[in-house]
């Protein structure tokens, strides 16, 4: 008996040694890591001001490969955007006709690659200040003073490029269904190569509206989306409409292939022109850069999402029903409406401005009807009408634009591009013509 008490005192001395032992490691291990813990978060408090304070400017080979990145990251969206705007093509399309619309971007594509090389780019960034035409050269690379430049050559042509491109598939989709691919890849040259160089030029490349008249377009709403307007106009007066298209009293609405794809063009091609705009500020290499470009992005995402319910809104008003077409295009709208200035406006300020974009893109399409105004890509109301709203508006938000300059820079644009646009669409017509048979444009 004794013994068992001993054994079993001796067995509750050895599990009280055991359990304080591991007790003790326990409380050990969680003593120290509570001291790491608070000497992580006093080293956190402590640094983080050194950390805040650690934006130091970055160094020229840094700064030249982030700006080269960007300029050639928006001439990729550009592509982006060129793509999206011949699958809204396509899905607004009639099926026959859907080979030439991807024909004429492909090609567009091309003569605008060759005509800014050849005399679009000096004719743009070659102007004397305050004046208002460039010179007539053929471009190089000239990346021999990297510091001096500041970016890649290469890039910031190939950035400027990609939207000459974009302003001729403006008009393309203007013109669709019954355009001939020769004479129209013969605009788009002249486009690429003189119109839209002359009119860019007196805005970015320091030309006379820009310099005598402040006139301020940071993402083109006129430079690009007006001008590209005014001459799909112009193309539009000239060529008619399609066949059958106002035969029968009101107008006939052509059955499309896919306007679900439509839309999906619609969205790629906003996403691209997100990414253009953004471009247009050339850098993105500094805090202040970088920030902006974040104010670009939502200022336009705000004045999308404005424009697209707008549209959605009025067309359920009107016609008691939410329109697939307006809703897309109200989209556009707003994104060409907040391009002339994102930075400036509050973001309640980009939804209204855009809000009125995507009236325009609905109200805009009757109207034109009742002129007998054929435009197969709602080119006229989403690039003429909001561009040029987009333009006479930034000067509400912005403290630098003047309403008085942003008026005359817009009338001159818009009347360069389409009187310039009109003439050769005339000369076009009475000499090689410009309309496909009508057996072609009808036969299913």
């Amino acid at each position: 008996m004794t013994s068992d008490r001993r054994q079993n005192a001796t067995g509750g001395i050895v599990r009280a040694t055991v359990s304080g032992g591991i007790s003790g490691r326990r409380d050990w291990f969680m003593a120290a890591g509570l001291k790491f813990f608070l000497v992580v978060i006093v080293f956190t408090a402590g640094a983080a001001p050194a950390f805040a304070q650690d934006m130091s400017p970055p160094s020229d080979v840094t700064r030249y490969l982030l700006d080269s990145a960007l300029l050639i990251a928006a001439g990729l969206a550009g592509l982006l955007a060129l793509a999206g705007f011949a699958l809204r093509d396509v899905g607004f399309a009639r099926t026959q006709n859907t080979p030439a619309v991807c024909l004429r971007m492909i090609g567009l594509l091309a003569v605008s690659a060759i005509m800014f090389w050849m005399t679009g780019y000096h004719l743009l960034y070659d102007v004397e200040p305050g004046g208002f035409l460039g010179e007539f050269q053929i471009w190089s690379l000239n990346d021999l003073d990297p510091a001096a430049s500041g970016r890649s050559s290469g890039a910031f042509w190939f950035s400027q490029m990609i939207i000459a491109a974009i302003g001729a598939a403006i008009v393309s989709s203007a013109v669709s269904e019954r355009v001939r691919l020769w004479p129209f890849l013969f605009f788009a040259a002249a486009w690429a190569g003189l119109i839209y160089p002359i009119v860019a030029s007196w805005v970015w490349g320091g030309g006379y509206f820009g310099a005598e008249w402040n006139y301020r377009d940071l993402g083109g709403a006129g430079v690009l989306h007006a001008s590209a307007g005014a001459a799909a106009l112009a193309a539009i007066i000239v060529l008619g409409p399609r066949q059958g298209r106002y035969a029968h009293g009101p107008a006939r609405l052509a059955p499309s292939t896919a306007l679900p794809l439509s839309a999906f063009g619609v969205l790629l091609a906003t996403a691209g022109l997100l990414i253009v705009i953004g471009g247009l500020q050339g850098a993105l290499s500094s805090v202040e850069s970088a920030a902006t470009f974040g104010v670009i992005c939502v200022n336009a995402v705000i004045a999308m999402a404005g424009g697209s319910l707008a549209a959605m809104f009025l067309t359920q008003t009107v016609y008691k029903r939410t329109g697939l077409v307006s809703a897309m295009t109200g989209s556009l709208a707003g994104l060409v409406a907040i391009s002339a200035d994102p930075i400036s406006p509050a973001m309640w300020q980009a939804s209204m401005i855009g809000a009125v974009g995507g009236v325009i893109v609905t109200v805009t399409p009757p109207f034109l009807d009742r002129f007998r105004i054929d435009d197969a890509g709602f080119a006229i109301p989403a690039h003429l009408g909001c561009g040029v709203w987009g333009a006479f508006i930034s000067f509400w938000p912005s403290e630098t634009s003047r309403l008085s300059g942003q008026v005359v820079g817009i009338a001159a644009i818009v009347g360069f591009s389409f009187l310039m646009s009109l003439l050769i669409w005339v000369a076009l017509k009475y000499t090689v013509g410009i309309r496909t048979p009508p057996t072609d444009e009808i036969a299913e």
